[in-house]
């Protein structure tokens, strides 16, 4: 696994000069409203096939842009968010990722790369997280009122009234929130102590699988909101991420403004 993930992550890197010239030639299409997808993730998503299909020409490919939404779990799958926070990269937002899981029954990594920054993010399942060269793991923090917490806003302008009522009750009892466009980059924070909890409504599983590989390899807990498991096989979730620590009140918070 440590010899696949290294060949994977040198694919996923050596596309970072590609996104950051081509961002000056965008092409935006409207996928719904607010909703869009450029040239770039396209190409970044064919250019991913290409190179992991070519390592592991058995595995399915589960990605957001691809006509391939489902996995039954039965093969191999790399699960791939071309690019994490569209909107973002086409405002000149760095906060952005490509991200990259690959699951193969108890076998498993994640990659998640900003290539406007260079940061790498990447995990093998019983191996630990790291950034770039060095180990990371969760803050210590146990109560609420130490915590910065991040959230995330969905499409669906309906469902974001969920968010803003639950977000609204974790405010009253954490130090500050934050909301920076990429559910990739925003569990990698957490798995490295910059957050101390993340949390998102309707999330698809190429939003959350390689973040949320990368946190719970940094000792970070990962579930829906009602704190059932999400990775491997969750097609959707209402994710709650944390460092351990903190998980049951963030739930118990959030639960409590669900009608």
């Amino acid at each position: 696994m440590e010899a696949l993930l290294e060949k994977a992550s040198q694919i996923v890197c050596s596309l970072g000069e590609f996104v950051r010239q081509e961002r000056r030639r965008l092409k935006i299409d409207e996928k719904g409203f607010a909703n869009f997808v450029t040239n770039i993730d396209i190409e970044v998503q064919n250019r991913l096939h290409d190179g992991l299909g070519r390592l592991m020409p058995n595995a399915v490919f589960v990605s957001e842009e691809s006509d391939v939404h489902e996995w039954d779990g039965q093969r191999p799958a790399w699960i791939i968010d071309p690019i994490d926070g569209t909107t973002n990269m086409i405002h000149g937002y760095p906060h952005v990722a490509i991200s990259v899981a690959y699951i193969d029954g108890a076998d498993r990594f994640g990659i998640v790369y900003n290539p406007f920054n260079g940061e790498l993010f990447t995990a093998i399942s019983g191996h630990g997280a790291y950034l770039g060269t060095e180990r990371i793991s969760v803050s210590e923090n146990a109560r609420m009122e130490q915590t910065i917490i991040g959230f995330g806003l969905p499409y669906n302008r309906y469902l974001a009234r969920t968010m803003f009522r639950a977000a609204e009750k974790v405010y009253e009892t954490c130090q500050d929130m934050k909301r920076k466009g990429s559910a990739a980059l925003d569990l990698c924070y957490v798995a490295a102590g910059r957050l101390d909890g993340y949390f998102e409504v309707d999330l698809n599983i190429w939003d959350f699988a390689a973040g949320g590989i990368i946190l719970e390899e940094a000792g970070g807990t990962v579930t829906d909101w009602f704190g059932e498991p999400v990775i491997p096989h969750r097609r959707k979730a209402d994710v709650a991420s944390s460092n351990g620590k903190i998980h049951p009140s963030l739930l118990s918070l959030i639960q409590s403004t669900i009608e």
